[in-house]
């Protein structure tokens, strides 16, 4: 299952949303995104997508399981 870590959750608050708020701006349920703060889901490639852009942030930064190989690539160069 998808470790989303916190990030979701804390960007989502910086943004000043609710979960259905956020939820309503993908056309989404709420659930779904108190499912994916809590791991016990994990969102499409496009659903992530469109919630880093929601939140102005990158998407690997929430959620770096989608996104390993652009993660695997920061490593390496530090």
């Amino acid at each position: 299952m998808l470790k989303v870590n916190n990030s979701l959750k804390l960007y989502r608050i910086k943004a000043g949303l609710t979960q259905l708020e956020l939820a309503k701006m993908l056309g989404a349920k709420e659930r779904m995104i108190t499912f994916w703060e809590t791991g016990r889901s994990e969102p499409h490639i496009t659903q992530a997508m469109d919630t880093a852009r929601i939140l102005g942030v990158e998407a690997k930064e929430i959620f770096p399981d989608l996104f390993p190989n652009e993660n695997n690539n920061s490593l390496n160069e530090a």
